[in-house]
Formats: C-alpha cells, structure tokens, sequence
C-alpha cells in the first residue's frame, strides 16, 4: 500500500512538473509573440513618421513657413528687472509671502519678429504652437505677457494680405527652479532656440 501510494505521489509531481514546463514554454511563446509585435510596430511607425529633420536658423536668416516670410530682427535678454522696466504691472512669480521673485532669480529673452506675407492665400500664421528650448528646459511663452508686450494684437494668429507686414516680441521666462544649478550658472551664455514647427521638419530660431 506504501508504496502504491508513493508511485502516485510521483506521478503527480511528474504530471505538476510537466504541467509547469508547459506554462513557461507558453509564457515565453507569449511574451516573444508580443514583443516580436511592438518591435514590429515600432519599425512601422518609423518609417511612416521619421524622426524630424532639424533646419536651424539665426538672426541674419529669413524663415519661411508656407506664404509667410519671418525674420528675427530684435533681441534682448536680461534678469527680472528687464521684465519689470517692459510691463511693470507684471508680476511673473508671486511668493509665499505675496513679494516676487528676486531679480536675480528670473531671466528673460524678449524676441521681435517681423513677419511678411509674400503671396495671397487663406493661411494665417498660428503663434500658438511657438516653444522655447534651452539646454534640456523647453517650455512655452507666457501668452498673458505676450498680450501685454503686444497691445495692438488681439489674438493669437496673424493673418495679413501680400506684401503687408506685422512686427511683434515672443517673451521667454523662466527661473532658477527649472533647470539644474550647473545650468542656471551658465545660463547667460547658453543658447535659446525658438521653435516654430515640429514636424515634418523642426525648424527653429537661434535667439541669440
């Protein structure tokens, strides 16, 4: 009878171990079936969206995107105290105790642009989708002191007729609490690149 019974404790562990080995053969089968999918949707997505061929240009350029023609043709950077003499009802950062930020603290890049539509069409230009990149910050403008820097703008496209022509300033602000203490050690002499499209390629400002 023992040894009855040990014979079927065996075949239940051979049939457990069996059962087992099936499990892992056909997790792993899975787990490669879908890896073997990402990686081939990953490879699709590649070829039909590429990366961005990145076109970058300074100020002396003149970019053009569809009918329009943009040139950089001021510059202007400073720490909060710049910000304070351009809108000085603006208050950029207020702190716990209701004082802003220290002038030390905040840096600013006023950008003027000159735009010229070169040929009639129904196209505006849409500044909505305008970034700033900056080491590894990137953020987007401040459109509430855009308003302020451009009081004769109401909105946020410009739309113009041929050969009519708009000049406007991009505001870039940001803090020491955004980038890294080595970065903001040499902000000053980093370079700040306006983005003006993302895809099919990215095109970009050189500031300064």
């Amino acid at each position: 009878a023992a040894s009855d019974v040990y014979k079927r404790q065996r075949g239940e562990f051979i049939m457990k171990q069996r059962k087992s080995k099936q499990v892992r053969l056909f997790s792993g089968m899975l787990i490669g079936i879908v890896m073997i999918a990402v990686l081939a949707r990953i490879v699709y997505l590649n070829h039909c969206y590429p990366s961005p061929k990145v076109i970058t240009y300074t100020e002396n350029d003149t970019i053009k995107l569809g009918n329009y023609e943009i040139k950089q043709t001021g510059w202007e950077w400073g720490d909060g105290s710049l910000l304070k003499e351009k809108c000085p009802d603006y208050v950029y950062h207020q702190m716990d105790d209701g004082s802003e930020s220290p002038f030390d603290s905040v840096r600013v890049g006023l950008i003027t642009l000159s735009v010229t539509k070169v040929k009639d069409d129904t196209t505006s230009l849409d500044l909505t989708s305008l970034a700033f990149e900056m080491g590894t910050n990137g953020n987007q403008y401040d459109m509430e002191l855009f308003f302020k820097l451009n009081p004769t703008l109401e909105a946020l496209e410009i739309k113009l007729n041929a050969g009519e022509e708009e000049s406007f300033v991009i505001p870039y602000t940001m803090n020491e609490q955004q980038v890294s203490k080595k970065d903001w050690n040499r902000v000053d002499k980093m370079k700040l690149y306006m983005v003006l499209q993302y895809y099919p390629q990215k095109i970009r400002l050189c500031c300064n």
